[in-house]
């Protein structure tokens, strides 16, 4: 269902589960058919009363029933019970079950796949929802995580190499004493020799 039909794994991980286990309708149909066949071949006729008898009998039978091979064979000695017939008669079917056992299993998994596609059909708004708050959910959560990982970036690596050096200047200001590689004036004045490295590295020497 999700390889090859395109359906939803979040549709199909819920449907199926639920399918394999309630929805035998090829083992409902069997042992409806089986209880028909065995009154026919019996010459007992039924009516309208234990059709119905039948009918609610197999198709409450079936959904109880467990998903194993031959598990029909079981229920309709329940069905034959409950129209009194005769019981014995379902050895009859054990001849066949092993191969009418592989239709009841493909009817029961085609309803299973038609429900699951049926259901992922009417619920393409409420997946289409999910999908975008999910996807919501995630953006919000990398934009976090982007935001904890991002490196701090220092002073000294932001700021220019003119503005280093004028900072430089200024803290040298008022100091009354000599200077390597500089003097400072009467005046205020500062003479400092400067070299200053190329941009790439972010930094200047004084």
């Amino acid at each position: 269902m999700n390889d090859k039909c395109g359906v939803d794994p979040r549709i199909s991980r819920f449907v199926l589960p639920i399918g394999a286990t309630v929805n035998m309708d090829g083992t409902a149909l069997f042992v409806s058919v089986g209880t028909v066949f065995i009154a026919q071949m019996n010459e007992l006729p039924l009516s309208v009363g234990e059709y119905a008898t039948i009918i609610v009998t197999a198709t409450a039978a079936s959904v109880a029933s467990a998903s194993v091979p031959s598990a029909a064979l079981v229920l309709i000695l329940i069905v034959l019970t409950s129209v009194n017939l005769p019981a014995e008669d379902v050895s009859l079917l054990f001849a066949i079950d092993w191969l009418v056992d592989r239709f009841r299993t493909t009817n029961n998994m085609l309803g299973d796949c038609y429900t699951a596609a049926i259901v992922e059909h009417w619920s393409q708004d409420e997946l289409k929802a999910m999908d975008a708050e999910a996807n919501a959910e995630n953006y919000s959560n990398d934009v976090e995580k982007a935001a904890d990982l991002t490196p701090l970036v220092t002073r000294q690596h932001d700021a220019d190499p003119d503005s280093l050096l004028h900072e430089s200047l200024t803290l040298l200001k008022g100091v009354n004493s000599s200077i390597t590689n500089g003097k400072i004036g009467n005046n205020g004045e500062i003479h400092v020799e400067v070299e200053s490295l190329p941009r790439d590295t972010n930094t200047t020497k004084i």
